[in-house]
C-alpha cells in the first residue's frame, strides 16, 4: 500500500466515482413500500430533489431464439427511483435490483462522506426485505485530463499503464486503448487506460483516461464478509494504488502542490476544496 494518502494531495483529475450494489430477492411492490424509508436518511445527507424513472428492459424467450420471437420480445419496464444532490453533483438510483451511486463533480468528494450513503440505504433494505442477497459489489472511479502533445505522456504516466505504437516512424496516433482484467485479494478489477486524439476549440488535444472498476461477485465471499465500511475502504485503498502506481514521480509531486508548473500543457486538473 502508498505510503501517500488521499489528504496529502492538493490536485485531482478525478471526473466521476460510481458505487453500486447489486442484488436480488426485491420485489417491485416491496420497492414502493421502501422508498419512504429511504428519504429521511437522503434528506438528512443534503439530497433535495427526486425523479422518477423507467428502465425498459427486453425479456427475450431464449428457448425459442428465432428472428421473429428476437423482434416480438416482451418489454419488461422497471421503476428507478433517483435522488439528487445537486451542490455535491451526487445522483442515486434505486431499484428492486440495484442501489447506484454516481459522482460527477470537479470539487474533491471524500470516499467516508459517499460510502456512509451507500451504506445507509443498503440498511434500509437489508432490515425491511426478506432474502434480500447482495450479488455484487463494485466502486468504479473513472480519471481524466488531456494533453497538448501525446509525446510528453510519459512526463505524467507510467509507461505500464500508457503507451502507443512508435515501432514506425511518421506514425499519427489517434486511438490507444489497453484493457486488463485480473484478480487482487477477494476481488476482482477492470483497468481501461486509454488515449483518444481530439479537437477542441480548432486545437488538437489528447483524452488521457484511466479507468478502474474494482467490484466482487464473488456470492461464498459476499455471504462470509457482506458490505461494511470496512470492505468498501479496502476496495478503495487498492484502487487507490492502482492510480498512485500510474503517476510518475513529476506528476505525483505535482499533485501533491509542490510544483504547479508541472501542469504546464495538462488541462483537467482540479484543485481539491
Amino acid at each position: 500500500m502508498s505510503s501517500i494518502s488521499r489528504s496529502d494531495f492538493k490536485y485531482n483529475f478525478l471526473k466521476d466515482i460510481i458505487v453500486r450494489i447489486d442484488f436480488q430477492g426485491v420485489f417491485e411492490s416491496e420497492l414502493e413500500k421502501l422508498v419512504p424509508l429511504i428519504k429521511p436518511e437522503l434528506k438528512e445527507e443534503k439530497f433535495s430533489r427526486y425523479e422518477r424513472k423507467k428502465n425498459n428492459q427486453i425479456e427475450v424467450n431464449v428457448a425459442n431464439m428465432d428472428l421473429q420471437s428476437q423482434a416480438l420480445g416482451k418489454i419488461q419496464s422497471q421503476d428507478i427511483h433517483s435522488f439528487i444532490n445537486e451542490d455535491k453533483g451526487y445522483v442515486l438510483d434505486i431499484s428492486s435490483d440495484c442501489i447506484c451511486l454516481s459522482i460527477s463533480s470537479t470539487s474533491y468528494s471524500p470516499f467516508e462522506d459517499y460510502s456512509r450513503i451507500v451504506l445507509k440505504v443498503v440498511n434500509v433494505y437489508r432490515e425491511n426485505i426478506d432474502f434480500f442477497t447482495i450479488t455484487r459489489i463494485g466502486i468504479r472511479k473513472i480519471n481524466i485530463c488531456m494533453l497538448e502533445d501525446i509525446k510528453r505522456i510519459k512526463e505524467f504516466f507510467s509507461s505500464d499503464y500508457f503507451g502507443y505504437f512508435t515501432a514506425i516512424s511518421g506514425v499519427n496516433t489517434f486511438l490507444s486503448e489497453r484493457k486488463d482484467a485480473f484478480s487482487i485479494a477477494d476481488y476482482k478489477a477492470n483497468l481501461f487506460c486509454n488515449v483518444e486524439k481530439g479537437i477542441s476549440n480548432d486545437k488538437t488535444l489528447y483524452k488521457v483516461s484511466l479507468d478502474i472498476d474494482m467490484y466482487v461477485d464473488d456470492s461464498t465471499i459476499i455471504g462470509k464478509t457482506g458490505i461494511s465500511v470496512d470492505k468498501l475502504n479496502e476496495m478503495n485503498n487498492l484502487i487507490f494504488d492502482i492510480y498512485i502506481k500510474s503517476l510518475t514521480e513529476g506528476f505525483k509531486n505535482a499533485l501533491l502542490g509542490n510544483d504547479y508548473l508541472a501542469f504546464e500543457g495538462l488541462i483537467g486538473v482540479e484543485k481539491n476544496e
